[in-house]
């Protein structure tokens, strides 16, 4: 280790070249097998977790093994971006493909130096509390830890939340929150962000960047790794729509443009009003001719207590167009109307969280509760309404669960919501 501080450079661009410093950093990734990312030169993709397999300095190669496959196409001589951290210190280099060794399996040629690492990579967006963008991520290990926050900023290549709170997985337990539970280069092989714009949700692997503690919060950095292309798509049109939703629904203005305010003319008349952030504004409320007649024909079923609440909910469902609704008291009265021969199977399913918690336990263990009695029957896409969305429902194992605040007001969003779940 004190040969890599001794070949550190003064400035980031300044190569380290002494062999027997990288073969010292690669040799330390080996012995402690830890978990760093490469990453196709010269594209925006996202990188690849992997770990040194075996270290054959002598021949100038070395194996690394995959958490998911690189494409067949991919030949040899493909050169890749490896970023990797020993201790506080975080490097890349150049490395190239020499071919497939075995399953997730591969072979690499031993970058010639080291650059110090850049550690913004990707222009963040940070998110206000109001946004209610809420995230949540879980490590590997056992019985396994669960964390759930509110999401501070978020790029291309990871994000930060505020963790609000950790629960031990398999009892719903709370644990302490430090920085010591959140190690550099912890695993965690699932997270949730849920409502990003134009992105209810989205899931991948991650990778613990750092935690600090800012006055009494707690700020967990996690580097994405292994979200599908789909889903990497969907995050770039996510983030780039906010972006222009952040500058009033324009684009950028163009070098050697008039520096006047956006919204007049140079000469101070009015410009009529955006048309983007004009549809951004009703688009809740005035559904397209499609989303009409997806709202009149699915099936819905409310599974909720008699009571004034329900009687909401049954209302603003029937004046957003959804015509098809029917409630039920408790989820013993679900379970013939998902049987074959009843008609259409329920495309979405609303249950109260309140049906499955007593007393004071966790959100999360009524939440499970739902998702298992729903499993049994086919697990059909379902909202769970709760009085308040608890940051630890986002750790419910369903991919296909939402979670919704009893609806007040117009409840665009709520509706919004909804729409995007309809099969």
């Amino acid at each position: 280790m004190n040969r890599i501080r001794a070949g550190k450079p003064d400035g980031r661009g300044a190569p380290i070249e002494d062999p027997q410093v990288l073969q010292d950093a690669l040799q330390v990734l080996f012995e402690t097998e830890s978990e760093f990312f490469i990453k196709v030169e010269g594209t925006s993709t996202l990188p690849y977790a992997s770990r040194v397999q075996h270290l054959a300095i002598a021949e100038g190669q070395f194996g690394l093994k995959l958490v998911r496959p690189l494409p067949h196409e991919m030949l040899p001589g493909a050169l890749f971006r490896m970023t990797f951290a020993v201790e506080d210190l975080r490097f890349e280099a150049i490395i190239s493909l020499l071919g497939r060794e075995g399953y997730l399996q591969y072979g690499f040629q031993l970058p010639t130096c080291l650059y110090q690492a850049d550690r913004r990579l990707h222009k963040r967006y940070p998110f206000r509390p109001r946004e209610n963008a809420y995230a949540l991520a879980q490590d590997a290990a056992i019985p396994g830890v669960g964390v759930a926050g509110p999401l501070v900023n978020i790029c291309m290549g990871g994000m930060a939340l505020r963790v609000d709170r950790a629960l031990r997985m398999d009892d719903g337990m709370r644990i302490p929150v430090s920085t010591a539970v959140f190690e550099r280069g912890k695993s965690f092989p699932r997270f949730r962000i849920q409502d990003l714009p134009r992105l209810p949700l989205l899931e991948g692997r991650a990778i613990s960047a750092h935690a600090s503690e800012h006055g009494s919060e707690l700020i967990l950095g996690l580097t994405f790794a292994g979200m599908s292309l789909e889903e990497e798509t969907a995050l770039a049109a996510s983030l780039a729509f906010r972006e222009k939703m952040y500058r009033g629904g324009q684009p950028p203005r163009p070098e050697g443009a008039s520096g006047a305010p956006r919204g007049r003319t140079v000469d101070g008349a009015e410009d009529e009003a955006p048309q983007e952030l004009e549809t951004l504004d009703q688009a809740p409320l005035e559904a397209t001719v499609l989303l009409r007649l997806r709202r009149r024909t699915v099936r819905v079923v409310l599974v909720m207590a008699d009571g004034p609440v329900r009687e909401g909910i049954l209302e603003l469902l029937r004046r957003q167009g959804y015509h098809r609704v029917e409630a039920v008291a408790h989820m013993g009265l679900l379970g013939p109307l998902c049987e074959p021969g009843q008609g259409a199977l329920p495309g979405l399913v609303l249950a109260d969280l309140a049906l499955a918690r007593s007393g004071d336990a966790e959100p999360l263990a009524a939440a499970r509760i739902l998702e298992n009695q729903l499993a049994e029957l086919g697990g059909p896409p379902t909202a769970i309404l709760c009085e308040e969305v608890d940051p630890t429902l986002l750790l419910a194992k369903e991919g296909l669960t939402r979670f919704l605040a009893y609806p007040s007001g117009q409840a665009g969003h709520w509706v919004e919501t909804l729409d995007g779940m309809i099969p």
